[in-house]
């Protein structure tokens, strides 16, 4: 069945004064193939999930980490163009976020042991929540016959900031310092709208800014009797388990490729390294979009890339 693509990109006034990005060199791959052709996977790649892997990344060079975790409403943030803070004034507190000229103000009623949380969130909220689904599209590689290996990607993060009281927390605000882009998995007749990032393939996690991207640890596992490719993943919305520490934001996924042009992606609840957080989570059942009608293919948090791998 044909498949459409169709990319779509917000204004970039949305999002001034992002920060300049790094380019993470690939090493490891790039030096036998080019992006443009199939790199053939090698069983080597790193399977534990437990141990803390190395790093795709021989620089010295330190980058910029933001801050993740719980507040109180003094904490103030000036960072990378982004400025966020909790003022009060008249027995209450107001909210003023600003990235750019994207402006997030909010006024709170609450006691004085109400706290900020900071968190990385699903990466499907800014500028709306128009998909349940994320598609990282990467360099094709190829999966040997019964072939199981693990791969790293980058995703792009979202910022959720949240409102804690009395044990019960509430979301106020998300942003990103990355630009959306959205595209079509499918067509319009039978597909679904994703959120769209492009990624190089790493044999082991990538230094990456933690506020711009975080670390996809895609467990890739052919279990058929031919060689196949693959060239993007999406992961829906209910599978997304992020955590984060003060340096990186991660997540997991596990692709089974049942026939050369349809697979299953599952998210895990699995981080990166032992030590790490998990994130709040934004995710809520929805119904679905009039363009998300891949009616079969969605099981709990199992999505069926039943339209093509490349």
């Amino acid at each position: 069945m044909p498949n459409t693509k169709l990319h779509y990109s917000f204004p970039s006034n949305v999002f001034i004064n992002q920060p300049e990005g790094t380019t993470i060199p690939l090493r490891r791959i790039t030096r036998r193939k080019s992006t443009e052709q199939p790199v053939q996977t090698s069983p080597s790649a790193p399977s534990s999930a437990s141990a803390t892997p190395p790093v795709d990344d021989e620089s010295s060079d330190e980058i910029p980490a933001f801050a993740y975790g719980r507040f109180t409403f003094d904490y103030a943030v000036n960072f990378a163009g982004l400025s966020l803070a909790v003022e009060q004034s008249r027995g209450m507190y107001h909210y003023h976020r600003a990235i750019g000229k994207a402006v997030r103000e909010a006024t709170i009623s609450s006691s004085a042991g109400a706290r900020m949380i900071i968190h990385p969130v699903e990466p499907l909220y800014v500028p709306d929540p128009v998909t349940d689904f994320l598609e990282i599209k990467f360099s094709e590689i190829m999966i040997e016959p019964n072939g199981k290996t693990v791969i790293f990607l980058t995703f792009p993060i979202e910022i959720g900031v949240f409102i804690e009281s009395k044990g019960e927390t509430d979301v106020i605000d998300v942003f990103t310092f990355k630009q959306p882009k959205y595209s079509m998995y499918g067509s319009s007749h039978r597909g679904v709208i994703t959120k769209w990032h492009k990624s190089q393939v790493h044999a082991y996690p990538p230094q990456v800014k933690n506020y711009e991207e975080g670390v996809l640890r895609l467990t890739i596992q052919n279990t058929t009797d031919e060689w196949v490719y693959v060239s993007r993943v999406i992961i829906y919305e209910k599978g997304m388990f992020i955590h984060y520490d003060d340096s990186v934001v991660s997540m997991a996924a596990e692709m089974t490729i049942l026939n050369r042009e349809s697979a299953d992606v599952a998210g895990v609840d699995r981080p990166l390294r032992p030590e790490m957080s998990r994130s709040i989570r934004l995710y809520k059942p929805r119904k679905m979009s009039a363009f998300s009608n891949v009616s079969g293919s969605l099981v709990d948090t199992v999505f069926t890339m039943d339209l093509g791998l490349i």
